[in-house]
């Protein structure tokens, strides 16, 4: 299951992220790791992108980079 896949107000853990490089990185600044909590906060119209939170820090991904976050409820 992957961040998409949940619905809106739904929460979840990160279970892993499978990026690599600078993406990666930029998560694991913001605090988005494997073992933290996320809730998704909305999706954009067509459900193209989506808004996230994770300890206060609220993140905006497009689909291809939120499909590579893994999650277990």
């Amino acid at each position: 299951m992957n961040v998409f896949d949940l619905k809106m107000g739904e929460t979840a853990r990160i279970k892993r992220i499978d990026l690599t490089g600078s993406a990666l990185e930029r998560l694991n600044s913001l605090g988005f790791k494997a073992g933290e909590q996320v809730e998704v906060l909305s999706y954009s119209l067509f459900k193209s992108g989506v808004l996230i939170s994770c300890n206060a820090v609220r993140l905006g991904l497009r689909k291809p980079l939120a499909l590579k976050i893994e999650v277990e409820r």
